[in-house]
């Protein structure tokens, strides 16, 4: 059952490509969903591909949604993956996540977005870009995975030109957006 909508960057093939370059190095099952979304089999659930999310909201929001995101003109972005980091999840659990090298211009897409359409949670006076490569319960296991990814990482460049709108859990695609400069297809 949808009970959220989330708005997220889709990477190209390319740029997927860059993200499971270090993935592939961990041999266990990743998980993207956050403990606590009343979903029973979280792997299962976790359709959405590598993003990062620009907001969410209540799905009774939805059309109110779709027509703010209609009325922004979105730039094809460069963002800069410059760490690999572990942050606190719901529930008990950790985040282990790509960091977001901050930007303007992504900041200011974020400020648009907040604008129309306020959730606190992604404030861009407060949000941490981050793409999240899996989420446990397990700090020795998040960690032991951060340090294996760190071994060879080296800062790497992603763009994005798409963004989706998504019902949340399991995802359906519910709107796309393209930059006015997409030229990725």
């Amino acid at each position: 059952m949808n009970e959220r909508i989330t708005f997220i960057s889709i990477f190209n093939d390319i740029n997927l490509k860059k993200i499971k370059h270090y993935t592939k190095e961990i041999n266990d099952k990743l998980c993207k969903v956050p403990f606590g979304k009343n979903v029973d089999n979280r792997e299962k659930e976790d359709t959405l591909p590598y993003h990062f999310t620009l907001s969410a909201w209540d799905i009774s929001c939805e059309k109110k949604a779709i027509y703010e995101l209609s009325k922004i003109e979105y730039p094809k972005l460069k963002i800069l993956i410059n760490n690999i980091k572990i942050m606190n999840g719901k529930e008990n659990s950790y985040v282990l996540y790509f960091n977001i090298e901050k930007s303007e211009e992504l900041k200011l897409l974020q400020s648009k977005i907040y604008q129309m359409l306020p959730n606190e949670k992604y404030n861009p006076k407060n949000l941490n870009f981050h793409i999240t490569i899996h989420i446990d319960k397990n700090y020795t296991k998040i960690n032991s995975m951060k340090e294996k990814l760190l071994k060879n990482f080296i800062p790497f460049e992603l763009e994005v030109a798409t963004f989706n709108l998504y019902e949340i859990y399991p995802a359906k695609l519910v709107k796309q957006f393209k930059s006015f400069t997409n030229d990725e297809d």
